[in-house]
């Protein structure tokens, strides 16, 4: 029997109620979720199934605030290497346990870095190690006033 598989865009809106529910708690109930939705919890894990399936739910993860386990200082870093073709170095720069995100970007730079150490004093031993592979713009985060913003549980009336 051959399944069909839903395009991304042909979300419902229950699809997109059940979304917003586990974008502010990735670990709410299958039952909690059916209580919210009107569905059944059967119906509701069957969906959830789903929407991992076809890709739209990656995972489920805890977010960790990365000042309280000792890594209080974020960047940003742009990175152009001195060859696009240096891979070794690129490898190298991306791998480096302080990036904890990398972007591959048009512009003036191959690469955005998202960084987080433990003081200023390790950005500058990071970026030290980074600038001989290439050339660095470096921007130090002062405060982050939003991060991962849902996508679908600011957008959405409260359910009922």
């Amino acid at each position: 029997m051959e399944r069909t598989v839903r395009r991304i865009h042909d979300l419902d809106e229950k699809d997109r109620q059940i979304l917003a529910l586990l974008e502010v708690d990735g670990r709410r109930s299958n039952s909690d979720i059916a209580r919210l939705t009107h569905l059944s919890a059967p119906t509701v894990a069957e969906r959830i199934a789903r929407l991992k399936d076809i890709g739209v739910i990656k995972g489920f993860a805890v977010k960790i605030d990365a000042a309280r386990v000792g890594l209080p200082v974020s960047a940003v870093v742009e990175f152009q290497p001195r060859s696009n073709q240096d891979q070794a170095g690129i490898n190298a720069v991306i791998n480096n346990p302080a990036v904890r995100t990398c972007y591959r970007v048009t512009g003036s730079s191959l690469l955005t870095l998202v960084v987080r150490v433990s003081s200023s004093a390790a950005l500058q031993d990071l970026l030290e190690q980074i600038m001989p592979l290439g050339e660095t713009k470096t921007s130090v985060i002062l405060l982050i006033d939003i991060e991962d913003r849902p996508l679908f549980a600011d957008a959405l009336p409260p359910i009922s």
